[in-house]
């Protein structure tokens, strides 16, 4: 301990004697942080919140690679007369396809080969049926073209052929053209080679597709102009708002903390005291992020704005009792006196606050892994930069601009202290205020309590993507479409396998009866002939039945729908060879090994229970497929945000717990104490029960991404605290009015800057991450009520209640019953104690 001691004191005569030393060391290390730093990418896909391992990370790669991409970038043209747009459609289908980033372009499908070959896709109970009702009618229509035909009505006359024609009419699988019901829309569905993922291959892709459709445009069609909607687009779309918001936040963020800084200590100075620390903090941090991670996503990407509010508070209490102390102390004494005394109380905030965030690795969600090891390594620099640059800021801050002028130094070298201005005298509160602000917090947390069961959790995706022009258009395109435009994609080996699939999916969606989230499936075996052998008997039967069409009146014969009936007669039975290519592809892998089935959804892809419902079903399928030996995959990103909510439910209750054990536990080594830790802790869990209040008085709820920041809160509002208690225990019982005007101000500089950090997420478009900022914010100042307002007030009852119940005994007995004080604590001299 001595030699620790002793280092401690030789690093700060170090730091104070040589700053420019120490400056350019921790200047070097920024440089090479911001090297790595630099490299780091942002990665806004839902995909980067989970295991790389995970089976739904799994799927969607070895899918990806056997589809091209993940989805579609969807055009769409408008401006001009159908028939035009139709020629724009078709002109640029021509140029797109030639492009090597295109595999296809979906417009335009050759129905008439489906309307000819449509009894071959005709079901057979449904050709059965056929072939019936057109032998009534042929024979009813000879009956009455003989002459000697009475009809006695005892026979029901059949349908006519043009109700036959109604009831069996077989309609293509897909649109002739891909256009909006009145044609003023024409759709264009591009088949990348890439993955939306790959923001750069993304975006490059994007602006030489609209590049080339706007330049054909000009060209050739002025009236026409072209949007994007789709899975690239809005991919694009929302890491633009994103990159946007985070960049925004953090500025704003610096800005708050920087005024914070000047109005809490009105000197320039502290800023670079400060501000300096922290900036090296978060290079450092993110420098580890580059090493250890690679990338951020759309957790981890508020960091800078966190770190910020986090970081300071350190330099705003290191800053604040330095300029207390030098008041009555030389530049050096004043320095070595503000960090011995807050150096243990930020160390004890900051070990906790790590120990809370690393508390996330336990998660089974990546992103919360990811978010506890980088903040927790953010922290703990933070507080290691402030401590170890500050002594030497402080230096040279004295150096530049003196805080006041020593008096010269006695022969022997030592400087006497001066006399300390006298403190000003607290005006001694009634013991009924005392009560009724304490009872006050109570009453809320009482309150919370109360309405905590009527809080919910946002399942609606969308609310928290927020709206983009991407997502309205392709809600337009939905729904003229008439489905989804990104089904899940399964792929299996062959036809054979997809059809045994399909007949699963049949099983699981009659299983689930209303309650099915299957809309309907699709593959190549929609498209190819089945049971050839029954199917032929049924057509056998309906081109003996047409044999009788001579006897019938001429104009039955020239009907045009009985000859069109008649040339699908003539259709024979084909193979997968013979269908239209641009059918085709959507099914074929592109090594050309596998197949594809799509299943499109009957729910929203953005309400989470409902996406829930969704994936619980598709495991269904899944394993009613394995076990029958077939190996499938699954693409689709509702599945994979449906995983996410799994993982977060499941992950919540034990983080919030683990991080209230964790704290208390740090609290209760720092403290030696279980009754103090108790006394210390027990005011932020009251403040964290506010928070539910506070949720519901202003309707914001829990939603996946703001999730995170409830563990956190325990670990940032315990600072207040810890450093208000190290610093009674410091000063000594009757010292309330003090320690509430020094450090009791540093505590709320210290929670408006870590209120700014979070409050700065406000100002984002993305609904998720204003989210965080709402939920943090409200977290801040409800645990300030523990903290700040309602731990003072416990202090000045206990003080009270003990020194009335121990009068005669003196000051002292109240710290020892109390265990409030230790054989080190610094007794304040009469003249510096003040009531409570």
């Amino acid at each position: 301990m001595a030699r620790s001691q002793r280092w401690f004191e030789g690093f700060i005569a170090a730091a104070v004697a040589r700053p420019w030393r120490v400056l350019w060391v921790f200047a070097l290390l920024t440089l090479g942080g911001m090297s790595l730093a630099s490299r780091l990418e942002f990665r806004g896909s839902f995909v980067e919140l989970l295991p790389q391992g995970s089976p739904e990370v799994r799927d969607l790669t070895r899918v990806s690679e056997k589809a091209g991409g993940d989805g579609y970038l969807v055009l769409v043209a408008k401006g001009d007369t159908p028939q035009r747009l139709e020629a724009y459609a078709a002109e640029l289908q021509t140029q797109l396809e030639a492009m090597p980033e295109v595999r296809y372009v979906e417009h335009r499908y050759d129905v008439d080969f489906f309307r000819q070959n449509a009894l071959l896709l005709l079901p057979i109970e449904q050709l059965a049926a056929l072939r019936q009702d057109v032998t009534a009618r042929v024979r009813y229509e000879r009956q009455r073209a003989n002459p000697f035909f009475f009809d006695l009505g005892g026979t029901p006359e059949p349908p006519d052929f043009e109700a036959i024609a109604k009831k069996y009419a077989p309609g293509a699988p897909m649109r002739e053209t891909l256009a909006s019901a009145d044609g003023t829309e024409v759709y264009l569905m591009l088949k990348p080679a890439g993955t939306a993922g790959d923001l750069a291959f993304a975006r490059g892709f994007v602006e030489q597709v609209m590049g080339t459709g706007r330049a054909l445009a000009a060209a050739r069609y002025p009236r026409v102009t072209l949007q994007a909607t789709g899975n690239f687009q809005g991919r694009i779309e929302e890491d633009a708002v994103m990159r946007g918001d985070l960049s925004r936040a953090g500025l704003l963020s610096a800005l708050i903390a920087v005024g914070l800084i000047l109005l809490a200590t009105r000197r320039v100075a502290a800023l670079a005291v400060v501000g300096l620390p922290v900036m090296v903090g978060v290079v450092l941090t993110f420098a580890a992020a580059q090493l250890l991670i690679g990338h951020l996503n759309i957790v981890t990407g508020f960091l800078v704005a966190i770190l910020i509010g986090l970081g300071i508070e350190y330099g705003v209490h290191l800053c604040m009792r330095y300029w207390e102390e030098r008041r009555a102390r030389p530049a050096r004494e004043a320095i070595a006196t503000a960090v011995r005394g807050t150096f243990g109380g930020a160390l004890t905030s900051a070990v906790t606050n790590a120990a809370a965030f690393f508390v996330l690795l336990l998660a089974q969600f990546q992103a919360f892994n990811q978010f506890g090891l980088l903040a927790g390594l953010g922290v703990l620099l933070a507080v290691l930069a402030t401590y170890a640059m500050g002594p030497s800021l402080l230096a040279i801050a004295e150096r530049l601009r003196p805080a006041r002028v020593d008096p010269a130094p006695a022969a022997d070298g030592h400087v006497a202290p001066q006399a300390r201005a006298p403190e000003r005298a607290w005006r001694r509160w009634p013991t009924g205020v005392i009560v009724a602000i304490a009872l006050s917090v109570v009453g809320f947390a009482a309150f919370s309590v109360a309405v905590a069961p009527q809080l919910g959790f946002e399942t609606d995706m969308r609310k928290l993507k927020g709206e983009s022009p991407a997502s309205r258009l392709d809600d337009r395109v939905t729904e003229q479409l008439g489905q989804p435009l990104n089904p899940a994609i399964f792929l299996v080996d062959d036809v054979a396998q997809a059809a045994q699939v399909e007949a699963v999916i049949a099983e699981v969606k009659q299983r689930n009866g209303a309650a099915s989230a299957f809309l309907d499936s699709a593959s190549l075996n929609d498209l190819l002939p089945s049971d050839v052998e029954k199917r032929e008997v049924e057509l056998a039967a309906l081109r003996e039945a047409f044999q009788g069409l001579e006897e019938l009146p001429a104009e039955l014969r020239e009907d045009a729908r009985l000859q069109a009936f008649q040339r699908m007669l003539e259709a024979k039975p084909y193979g997968l060879d013979a269908l239209p290519v641009e059918v085709r592809r959507r099914f074929e892998a592109t090594d050309g090994k596998g197949t594809f089935l799509l299943l499109f959804p009957s729910v929203s892809n953005s309400d989470t229970e409902e996406l829930r419902r969704w994936a619980t079903q598709i495991d269904q399928v899944v394993e009613a497929v394995e076990a029958r030996g077939i190996d499938l995959a699954v693409l689709d990103s509702n599945r994979i945000a449906a995983r996410i909510f799994a993982l977060v439910s499941a992950d919540g209750p034990l983080i919030l717990w683990s991080a209230a054990a964790v704290v208390f536990v740090v609290i209760l080594i720092s403290l030696r104490s279980f009754k103090r830790a108790l006394l210390v802790t027990g005011p932020l869990f009251l403040g964290m029960t506010c928070l539910a209040g506070g949720m519901y008085l202003f309707d914001v709820q829990l939603n996946f991404i703001n999730a995170v920041v409830l563990p956190n809160l325990l670990a940032i509002a315990v600072d207040n605290s810890v450093h208000l208690f190290h610093r009674y225990e410091e000063e000594g019982p009757g010292s309330l009015g003090k320690v509430v005007r020094h450090t009791g101000l540093a505590a709320v500089v210290a929670t408006l800057s870590n209120a700014a950090g979070y409050g700065a997420l406000l100002v984002a478009n993305h609904q998720g991450l204003r989210s965080i900022g709402q939920i943090a914010l409200l977290g801040v100042m409800c645990t300030f009520l523990g903290t700040t307002v309602f731990f003072p007030a416990l202090l000045a009852l206990l003080e009270r209640w003990k020194g009335g119940k121990d009068a005669g005994a003196g000051e002292g007995a109240v710290v020892q019953s109390l265990e409030l004080g230790d054989s080190g604590a610094r007794a304040a001299p009469p003249g510096e104690r003040k009531s409570a």
